[in-house]
């Protein structure tokens, strides 16, 4: 009989995803992190230009022969030296961030807080925000200054006074904000004009000192033309007072910084960047390399062609006089004074020198005013800082932040009245030193860390290097102005502070938080090695809570405990199978519940599993010292009348526990049952969330999130009594327990007092004196110690009525006789207390209903007990 086999065609689409698209997947990526706008940037208009700009400010035309004058060209080169080593630092940094994937608008406060986190990001943002502000005032000042010295050449003396000065500063601030806010379609073209300009500007001044002086009034000027005698006499620094302070090395180092603080200029705008990975670093480096070229040129060429001082006598130069001037205070030219006009007098055509100071200055300050309220928009969509919230709101089709351009405008004007440029580029290149620390310092915390999400396209930084950028900027700025670094520090551990309230409500997968798992990744493989001793007892509480809604007086006392001294885990244990999404549903509000409420616990559901294999599942993934050591749960109050199946998997977790010498606490908490309709109108209720603030309802454990108190019903004050009835050699677990409740603020006014047996009436007094002592060994203080004779023939507590037959029970054992006998002592004593603590021994068989039957008949008279049983482990010792 032949049999027919049926042949199936496979094809390679049976096996593939049929939405599977990489185009799909680049789009969605793409999607997700662009700014949609119409024009995007390459590398020369988005990042090379505008750090261009902004590092030809007015140094470059107006402080530079001052500075030379100050430092000589010795100091000058090592100043721009210094200052290179560190924004070069600072561009690797900086460059390693922005091409570890794509970025969004807001500039260097964005790559920052998306790389170590919101507190350290906003808190730079900050200080960068004011730093960029003061750069904007200090070039509009600049402006103004060179706007006045080229109306004097007119005979137009009307800017001399300093409050017109200022004025027309304010003035300008003024309508570029308002240019800025109407945006500039064709801002790459104007840069591009702008960057022309100075380029010719500097190649003036250049020429111009190549041919050398042409009249006897440039001579008499100290204008030499190239000449080593000249180089050689300002080769080395010659500081003098200015504005009646000393000048130094540090400090014409804090004017100079300024020039060359415009390598963020490009991660500014790197929402308008076509591919801001590959253009910031390009872009950037190639700006430092011509920037400073250009301020290395002009410090030599200036050094070379320029005296210190001169007179500007033509008689005096006639008789070679006039370079004794500062004998006569006569000395109106030269590097060492405070001279707009050097650059115009070296040049070929002085009267482009304004142009080019123009262009330099105007363009920094735009350059500034446009980036600051992009950062601050962005902080405050981030909701980071709270006073930020409002400058976030955007207008029009380009989402403009009229209200941040407002408040930069603002600031700068109120900085423009400062007015001495001298005063601003010191207070700027502190501000500037602290902002560059901070982004080595992430770079370095981000490396040091390597997260598998750091993947950085720029390979050419180094973490060391990093690190080496932080340090030296720090030192560097306390050189530079010990008092201004005292404030800044604290300026910004102040925002440090506010902006750490946020950083459980921001997820931006930061370093910070790969941090802590690798600390405590690091720090679990290394307690296997860690040897336990009974003074680093912690309790490590399994707590079975089910739902933490319903049952929140298990995790308040559990947390009591744990509080800061030991671990605490709720399992909700759930023998259906549920989906993923009630999973996850159950998650997100437990999480926000035990936010709400301060407590500190792992949370975890395990569904489609029984109890026992839950716990036994659990306590063998756990490990060494973080197992569990305490197994927490409520007292199965209907033991009585549940099915087979049901006791014998509660019966199970005593087994397991038993088993695996972990500790068993039994909550039971009688108040809670008695005012049972209440609890379930209100532990049923779901956390309320108003949008910002999640507030808890109040319960009547008086537990919410301004008292944090626990209780049964009644507030814990000097008139609840605690009672711990220590029976039998458990470690010493019962007073550690005690001890830690001694220690948490719910509990802590509570009267406790601890009990004790005797079976013969000759021992009370001995036992109750050598307890005393033992607790004073043991450093543990108690508001009263008694010993109680205990009368062995005192049985007629079990009733023949609640012990059915020994087929049921099995035989009775004497040690669980014994205990009954106590339930008359303990009712006697302890049935008015709040909270009785019953330390009992472990059983020697299987757990079972007799046992059962005993913890109900101890307890089923009191208010609120907690029974401990079973521990081995010595949690007390009197040594030192």
């Amino acid at each position: 009989m032949c049999e027919t086999i049926e042949i199936v065609e496979l094809t390679m689409t049976s096996v593939l995803d049929e939405d599977f698209s990489y185009n799909n997947f680049y789009e969605r990526e793409q999607f997700s992190t662009e700014n949609h706008h119409n024009v995007k940037l390459g590398w020369i208009e988005g990042v090379l230009n505008p750090c261009l700009l902004s590092m030809w400010g007015v140094m470059l035309f107006l402080q530079l022969p001052w500075i030379v004058g100050q430092a000589g060209i010795r100091d000058s080169l090592g100043i721009i030296f210094i200052s290179t080593i560190i924004i070069v630092i600072t561009t690797f940094s900086l460059s390693a961030i922005s091409s570890n994937g794509q970025v969004k608008g807001g500039g260097l406060y964005f790559l920052i807080s998306r790389s170590i986190g919101p507190e350290l990001g906003a808190s730079l943002g900050i200080l960068f925000a004011f730093a960029n502000t003061i750069v904007a005032a200090l070039n509009t000042l600049g402006f103004s200054m060179s706007l006045n010295t080229l109306l004097q050449t007119y005979n137009i003396h009307f800017m001399n006074s300093s409050l017109v000065l200022i004025s027309i500063g304010i003035a300008s601030i003024i309508l570029m904000g308002i240019i800025c806010c109407m945006g500039m379609d064709d801002e790459a073209k104007v840069q591009n004009l702008l960057v022309a300009i100075i380029v010719v500007a500097i190649f003036d001044v250049i020429i111009g000192s190549i041919i050398g002086p042409k009249s006897l009034e440039a001579k008499a000027s100290g204008f030499t033309g190239f000449s080593m005698d000249t180089f050689l006499r300002n080769w080395h620094p010659d500081y003098r007072s200015s504005n009646n302070n000393q000048e130094t090395f540090f400090t014409i180092f804090a004017i100079f910084f300024p020039a060359v603080t415009g390598i963020q200029a490009g991660a500014n705008i790197c929402g308008d960047l076509k591919n801001p990975s590959i253009a910031i670093p390009k872009g950037t480096l190639w700006s430092i390399l011509i920037s400073i070229t250009s301020y290395v040129a002009l410090v030599v060429v200036t050094g070379s062609v320029q005296l210190r001082e001169a007179s500007g006598d033509v008689s005096q130069y006639i008789n070679g006089s006039y370079l004794n001037c500062s004998n006569t205070n006569n000395c109106k030219h030269g590097l060492s004074i405070i001279d707009d006009n050097i650059m115009q007098s070296l040049s070929l055509w002085p009267n482009f020198i304004y142009f080019g100071c123009f262009a330099a200055t105007i363009s920094t300050a735009l350059t500034s005013l446009i980036a600051v309220p992009k950062i601050l928009q962005r902080m405050g969509q981030d909701n980071v800082h709270p006073f930020l919230s409002y400058l976030s709101v955007g207008y029009g089709k380009t989402n403009e932040p009229y209200r941040a351009h407002f408040a930069t405008v603002l600031l700068a004007s109120a900085f423009m009245l400062v007015g001495n440029l001298n005063a601003l580029a010191s207070f700027s290149s502190s501000i500037y030193l602290c902002t560059y620390a901070l982004l080595n310092i992430c770079t370095f915390h981000v490396a040091y860390y390597n997260p598998v999400g750091w993947r950085p396209s720029f390979k050419f930084y180094n973490k060391w290097l990093s690190l080496f950028g932080c340090f030296a900027c720090f030192v560097i700025m306390f050189y530079v102005d010990n008092n201004m670094s005292i404030i800044i520090s604290c300026l910004l551990l102040l925002l440090y502070a506010i902006a750490s309230r946020k950083k459980y409500d921001l997820n931006w997968g930061s370093s910070m938080q790969y941090r802590k798992f690798k600390n405590v990744l690091k720090h679990v493989y290394k307690i296997n090695s860690c040897l336990y001793h009974v003074k680093n007892y912690s309790p490590n509480i399994l707590l079975l809570s089910g739902s933490l809604e319903l049952r929140k007086h298990l995790v308040y006392f559990a947390s009591s405990i744990t509080k800061n001294n030991g671990l605490l885990m709720c399992v909700n244990v759930k023998q259906n199978r549920i989906t993923s999404q009630e999973i996850q549903n159950d998650m997100k509000n437990s999480m926000l519940w035990l936010k709400a409420y301060g407590i500190k616990c792992l949370y975890n559901i395990l569904d489609g599993i029984s109890l026992n294999l839950a716990v036994r599942m659990i306590y063998l993934c756990s490990y060494g010292q973080l197992k569990p050591n305490i197994i927490f749960m409520g007292f199965k109050s209907d033991w009585k009348n549940c099915s087979d199946d049901d006791l014998q998997s509660y019966f199970s977790i005593f087994n397991v526990a038993f088993d695996n010498r972990i500790a068993i606490m039994i909550a039971r908490f009688k108040t809670a049952k008695e005012k049972n309709n209440k609890i379930n109108e209100e532990d049923n209720t779901p956390l309320i969330e108003d949008g910002k603030n999640r507030k808890p309802k109040t319960s009547i454990y008086y537990l919410n999130k301004n008292e944090k108190h626990f209780s049964l019903g009644t507030k814990m004050n000097k008139n609840n009594v605690v009672d711990i009835w220590w029976l039998n050699d458990d470690g010493g677990l019962a007073l550690i327990i005690t001890h830690m409740l001694k220690c948490c603020n719910e509990w802590k006014k509570c009267k406790f007092r601890i009990f004790g047996v005797a079976k013969i009436k000759e021992n009370v007094a001995t036992e109750k004196e050598r307890l005393i002592e033992l607790l004073s060994m043991y450093r543990i203080e108690f508001d009263a110690v008694e010993v109680i004779l205990i009368n062995s023939a005192d049985n007629h507590l079990v009733k023949s009525d609640q012990i059915n037959s020994e087929q049921e029970f099995g035989d009775m054992e004497d040690m669980f006789v014994h205990y009954l006998h106590l339930k008359n002592l303990i009712e006697s004593r302890s049935r008015g207390s709040s909270l009785v603590i019953l330390s009992i021994v472990k059983p020697n068989k299987l757990f079972y209903k007799l046992h059962m039957y005993t913890l109900d008949s101890l307890t089923d008279q009191l208010e609120s007990s907690i029974i401990l049983s079973g521990n081995v482990l010595q949690t007390i010792t009197a040594n030192a």
